[in-house]
């Protein structure tokens, strides 16, 4: 079966939408992706600005992170939605995040490398007859305090293992690319996640 992305909700593409002239109207985008900023400046393109592609953003933390491999990163927190805007060459990304009550707003805008890395490993994913037979969720999951960016393939069947793809520029720990099952994955960070956390913890030096 082909890897599983669910199509953004509505109420994401409208935030994004809902920010495009403001976006157009900004330097970066002129500077970073000319060609698109040009396209979107007309009134009815940026009406109607679809990605390229969306995909789930999850937020695990520290504290979590120890234990994610044994429940399943249920503790990982859907954040937001990323979508992809393409022109040509230009590839930019746009996150729209959404809070406990389900609200969406538009929440950055960036044009990095990663952007592209993440589609290109995401297709490459797609065509691997290995995985052909499990209906993996494809999501990007982040840990914001090691810096570090994952593709999460789930199944929530529970059937098989979920995959982990570190993404470019990764720590030391992990390698781009290769892929890590949740347990290699969190033993690899294990180190220095224990060290952020005891230099974290409030007790410390205390007598």
């Amino acid at each position: 079966m082909p890897l599983v992305i669910p199509p953004a909700p509505a109420q994401s593409i409208d935030a994004l939408r809902a920010v495009v002239p403001s976006m157009v109207r900004g330097p970066l985008l002129a500077r970073v992706a000319p060609r698109l900023s040009a396209a979107a400046s007309e009134p009815s393109v940026a009406a109607s600005v679809s990605p390229a592609q969306s995909y789930k953003l999850y937020t695990l933390g520290l504290s979590d992170l120890a234990t994610a491999a044994a429940n399943g990163f249920r503790a990982a927190e859907l954040s937001g939605w990323r979508h992809i805007l393409v022109s040509g060459q230009e590839v930019v990304s746009a996150d729209v995040s959404v809070d406990s009550t389900g609200a969406y707003r538009f929440a950055a805008l960036r044009a990095d490398p990663s952007a592209v890395a993440v589609q290109t490993e995401i297709a490459a994913l797609g065509q691997d007859p290995a995985l052909a037979n499990v209906s993996y969720d494809v999501s990007l999951l982040q840990i914001p305090a090691l810096g570090v960016r994952a593709i999460w393939l789930h199944d929530a069947s529970g059937k098989a293992t979920d995959i982990l793809v570190p993404v470019a520029p990764v720590r030391s720990e992990l390698v781009a690319g290769r892929r890590y099952s949740p347990a290699q994955f969190t033993a690899a960070l294990a180190d220095a996640t224990a060290k952020i956390l005891a230099n974290d913890d409030p007790k410390k030096g205390s007598g």
